[in-house]
């Protein structure tokens, strides 16, 4: 729902509102076989196989977020803004992961057995934030400018609970398991999950939140020089200074980081249709900056961690270099460039068990070539989509035999493409193909885990019925292919399988 006033020249008041509420079944996906490392969906396990527990789980997600935005252009050089926003969110879910996996000496796969471990969450998120910047646009002789000067500020405060009350009554007879006191059902048969098992209450809250407030105060500076539209220079500066803190009954921990990065960028354009850029920038992750983490080791603040957590901000490096040119009467554009992004200052683990320390002495590099097509090749045929090649390496480790892996969860080779065709004024067919190469599991080592390469092929119609109402039929994975969107980072991880064929009716009406 949005709303806006314009109550005199140059003033403009927008006001919107909007609500989301999801209720579903979660899916922690399914096991990985570490022997052969692949999904054991890839072997024994049918791919609709469910190891969640269908009267215990459960995922809930609540949004409310309200915007109020205000501007001012008293001349056609200045404009002065200001927006508001106040948010409020609850992420509310249990769910089973399907760990451990235990092939029998033998070898006989349809023995294996593993251990359904719930997982669970309570998380409300309150966030108060306000911008302002002003724009001027001026000229210096022949060059025009474009100049934002602005400010933000924010208060986000987390709330993090878990659920209790996990276990199942019955006992191990029956189940193909044991269950433990935190609700895990161990030993189970890998072919013959449990999903409905009596539980003799429903889940609730353990009692023993974690609260993690988030100050937030930065200002930033941004400029575009244009001398004629052949060269095109921009610059920023952007200051933050960042405090978070985490507490879990008397315990807290507090962590401070002020983060300056910039950016600079240059384009030529040698022709109308023709551009040649090339772009430098800093970021920074401030430590705790993953607020939904409840381990230091995935970038969070535990309160109760007995290693030290506060480091200084990983830091980031991206440069990028490239040609784009609008062909077919300036309709279709290609991109072709080569880029190049670092972090430094990482953190890892380093030991296992009791004797695991987090370090902040890390670095690695991603680099590759990106290729894009975006437009209309005639007024009837478009294509979107792009290729794109990388190769990733960690450069520094306090365990040097890592030195030298891949990153994990990274596709190094992906591509996309869609093409429309408008078969009528009323009538438009589109195709899809996506293509992801195989991804590597692990953390900053890489662990040997592999999830398959893949391809797939997507299609809809899309009818424009009025000027009011659209109506789209999409079928996505024509071919039904098998195949994962990502998987956990351990060394016996599960992994999340991908929708198999779908095929969704949407309406889209205006009024």
């Amino acid at each position: 729902m949005a709303v806006t006033l314009k109550p005199a020249d140059g003033w403009t008041f927008t006001a919107n509102y909007f609500h989301t509420d999801l209720d579903s079944l979660p899916d922690f996906g399914v096991p990985f076989n570490v022997r052969v490392r692949r999904p054991f969906t890839e072997s024994i396990v049918p791919r609709d196989t469910y190891y969640g527990f269908v009267n215990r789980d459960f995922y809930r997600v609540q949004q409310d977020t309200g915007t109020l935005t205000a501007e001012y252009a008293p001349s056609d050089g200045i404009k002065l803004s200001n927006r508001f926003r106040a948010a409020h969110s609850v992420l509310d879910y249990v769910g089973t992961l399907p760990q451990a996996p235990v092939i029998p000496a033998n070898g006989n796969l349809a023995g294996t057995t593993l251990t359904l471990s719930p997982q669970s969450r309570y998380q409300t998120v309150d966030v108060v934030a306000d911008v302002a910047d002003a724009t001027f646009k001026f000229a210096t002789g022949p060059i025009l400018h474009t100049a934002v000067i602005g400010s933000e500020i924010s208060r986000e405060n987390v709330g993090r609970d878990t659920y209790a009350g996990l276990r199942s009554e019955l006992s191990s007879a029956g189940t193909g398991g044991t269950f433990t006191g935190t609700g895990s059902l161990t030993g189970v048969n890998i072919l013959a999950p449990p999903n409905l098992l009596p539980f003799a209450r429903k889940p609730y809250r353990a009692g023993n939140p974690t609260t993690i407030p988030v100050d937030t105060k930065a200002a930033y500076l941004i400029e575009t020089a244009n001398y004629e539209d052949v060269v095109l220079l921009n610059g920023g500066v952007r200051y933050d200074d960042y405090n978070v803190s985490s507490t879990s009954g008397t315990s807290t921990v507090r962590a401070h980081s002020g983060l300056l990065n910039y950016n600079v960028g240059l384009t030529v354009k040698p022709q109308p249709f023709l551009s040649l850029y090339g772009a430098y920038a800093t970021s920074s992750n401030p430590v705790g900056a993953e607020l939904d983490a409840s381990s230091s080791a995935y970038g969070g603040l535990s309160p109760t961690a007995t290693v030290n957590q506060v480091f200084g901000p990983e830091l980031n490096t991206a440069e990028e270099v490239g040609v784009k040119a609008e062909l077919f009467d300036r309709h279709l554009l290609a991109t072709a460039a080569l880029f190049r992004t670092t972090k430094e200052n990482a953190r890892e683990t380093v030991g296992t068990g009791a004797a695991a320390t987090i370090v902040a002495d890390a670095a690695y590099r991603v680099e590759g070539v990106d290729l894009e097509l975006a437009g209309k090749i005639t007024d009837r045929w478009s294509v979107f989509g792009g290729y794109v090649i990388m190769d990733t390496k960690v450069t520094k480790s306090a365990n040097p035999a890592t030195i030298g892996y891949r990153l994990a969860n990274i596709a190094h080779r992906s591509f996309s493409m869609l093409t429309k065709y408008k078969v009528t004024n009323w009538l438009e067919f589109g195709l899809q193909a996506v293509n992801n190469s195989r991804i590597s599991g692990g953390t900053l080592a890489s662990n040997n885990n592999v999830l398959p390469s893949y391809w797939r092929f997507d299609a809809f119609l899309e009818a424009k019925v009025s000027e009011n109402l659209t109506v789209k039929l999409y079928g996505q994975n024509l071919f039904d292919r098998k195949y994962y969107d990502a998987f956990y980072r351990s060394d016996a991880p599960f992994t999340f399988i991908a929708p198999g064929r779908s095929v969704y009716l949407i309406a889209q009406a205006k009024f």
